[in-house]
């Protein structure tokens, strides 16, 4: 009998040791929660939107650019992919304004991508349409970098680009927003 609940008790360490080791393996694959946009609201770290025009030669080639941060909000348009500033406009922001905005990013899935993914250069994707590229950046340097196209299913971007899109454009009042980008055609 001794043998037997020997027996029992090596059959029930087996059992328990497989379920240790496969709970390891699955715990090892959890992804790590990005922390919300909100918490950068009164740090120096900025969020941009840039919007780049079909691929034609460089004197052609325009783009837009809008940097978001606690105390100013600025938008830049462009020529050239040297990126040559042809106006800049700036505004002041203060730290409720832009934690609002970066909430609002958040629910239209700014921080959504792929950071694994190999395909991190937009360059001479979607060469009729538009890239759009979303950063978070502190101190000059990408937190965050995805991307994505109006030409459907490149980037390593996953949230919905256009309320992202309008929701930058607003940050710009509307009058200066028409006068600088409409006349690019982008």
């Amino acid at each position: 009998m001794k043998y037997f609940f020997g027996f029992l008790v090596s059959i029930g360490l087996v059992i328990l040791v497989f379920i240790m080791i496969m709970r390891g393996f699955s715990g090892g694959s959890e992804q790590p929660t990005q922390k919300p946009l909100s918490d950068y609201a009164n740090t120096a770290t900025e969020v941009q939107f840039t919007v780049s025009g079909p691929i034609v030669g460089d004197q052609q080639f325009k783009s837009y650019q809008v940097t978001v941060g606690r105390d100013q909000t600025m938008i830049e348009t462009r020529q050239g992919y040297e990126d040559t500033v042809l106006d800049s406009r700036t505004y002041a922001n203060n730290t409720e304004s832009y934690t609002n905005f970066l909430r609002a990013l958040d629910f239209a899935g700014f921080a959504k991508g792929d950071k694994d993914s190999p395909n991190k250069d937009e360059r001479g994707s979607c060469a009729r349409g538009h890239r759009f590229v979303m950063r978070i950046q502190d101190n000059g340097s990408d937190k965050q970098r995805f991307w994505t196209t109006d030409c459907g299913g490149q980037g390593n971007f996953g949230g919905n680009v256009e309320e992202i899109r309008r929701l930058f454009n607003a940050q710009v009042p509307p009058t200066d927003f028409s006068k600088l980008v409409n006349p690019l055609r982008i």
